[in-house]
């Protein structure tokens, strides 16, 4: 199911009709991370693209493209995000990771659906800071995919809505969560941030001042270890000449009321624990080798990302010295909200 907190306080409303959402825009290679001053929104970053308009449509990631900026560039008018694609195609459907571009050519795609999760209104602005794996030529191409206006119409609603999309800052992938934890940084001095991704492992380096000194992406993050759980002999075993699903894997390490469990067929914890050591050596040695010498005088080594969940991950980090953040999932999307609604203020009273 989505993970979806909602808090009191309402988004910005501006003129009548208009809501007004100040966010954070994170299109993970695993999620879609979404966190504005009322909710936080998680979903898979599965897209399923459609020829036609379903014959019932989910109430919760369709969209139908009606008229807009993008209206030309766009392949397909219709389409499902999240769990509604995995629902509609659980083998074939298209992610994130399929393809290097892909976080440009499905942005809009996602973003759009994410709204489909708020109650009606004809006309949204939404101010976003969003964030790449490697910003470089990409960046721009981002931002032109996003900014402008879009009409649309999402599932079970009757009427089409207005979406004006301002991209204030893109950012790095990780680079943000240093504004989530900066309470807990002493940027006077050296701080090491590790994220510990889907596809992979991003080592940030913090000097004195809070400058970046460094920055360094390794490959084999969390998907590695599904991918080596998948071909697992005794796993594959248990699939009965099926094809492994990562999704189901995925769900199985996150679960907390069914652990290792893939689908409801079976456990695969023992395969878990055979491969766990491997993939540590595999994805994680590399990276703590890079950082010592930074570790060695860090005031914290904190570490983010999903991957530091996994079972025993986070114990044996810390019994490292690390500090495994208080909600690592959602870091970067927090800090990217953060740093959003700063840029944005701070627009607004220039403009008084």
């Amino acid at each position: 199911m989505t993970d979806l907190a909602v808090n009191t306080e309402n988004a910005n409303t501006g003129q009548k009709g208009t809501l007004t959402i100040v966010a954070g825009y994170d299109l993970g290679n695993s999620s879609i991370k979404f966190v504005s001053s009322d909710r936080q929104i998680r979903f898979p970053s599965y897209l399923e693209n459609c020829y036609y308009r379903p014959t019932e449509t989910p109430t919760e990631g369709y969209v139908e493209y009606l008229e807009g900026d993008a209206l030309t560039k766009l392949d397909y008018k219709q389409w499902l995000s999240g769990y509604a694609a995995y629902d509609a195609n659980p083998k074939n459907h298209l992610r994130v990771t399929d393809d290097a571009t892909a976080k440009v050519s499905q942005s809009l795609k996602h973003l759009l659906a994410v709204l489909s999760y708020y109650p009606y209104k004809a006309s949204i602005e939404l101010v976003i800071c969003a964030s790449l794996h490697e910003r470089g030529d990409l960046e721009d191409q981002l931002i032109e995919a996003l900014t402008g206006r879009h009409v649309v119409k999402f599932g079970g609603k009757i009427c089409p809505t207005e979406v004006k999309i301002h991209v204030l800052k893109v950012y790095d992938e990780g680079h943000a969560a240093i504004a989530a934890f900066a309470q807990n940084l002493n940027t006077s001095k050296q701080n090491v941030i590790v994220d510990i991704g889907n596809r992979t492992v991003i080592a940030t380096l913090i000097g004195s001042k809070g400058h970046l000194a460094n920055r360094k992406t390794f490959d084999n993050g969390v998907e590695e270890l599904i991918r080596m759980i998948s071909v697992n002999p005794d796993f594959k075993n248990r699939l009965v000449g099926e094809i492994a699903m990562p999704h189901l894997i995925r769900q199985g390490l996150e679960s907390t009321d069914k652990p290792f469990w893939y689908g409801k067929q079976f456990s695969f914890q023992d395969v878990y624990q055979k491969e766990l050591a491997p993939w540590v050596q595999k994805s994680l040695a590399p990276v703590f080798k890079f950082i010592h010498p930074w570790k060695i005088n860090a005031d914290v080594c904190l570490i983010t990302g999903g991957g530091s969940r996994l079972s025993s991950v986070s114990e044996a980090l810390q019994a490292k010295g690390f500090v495994v953040a208080d909600n690592p999932v959602w870091a970067n999307a927090i800090g990217l909200e953060q740093l959003a609604k700063m840029i944005h203020l701070r627009s607004v009273n220039e403009q008084q």
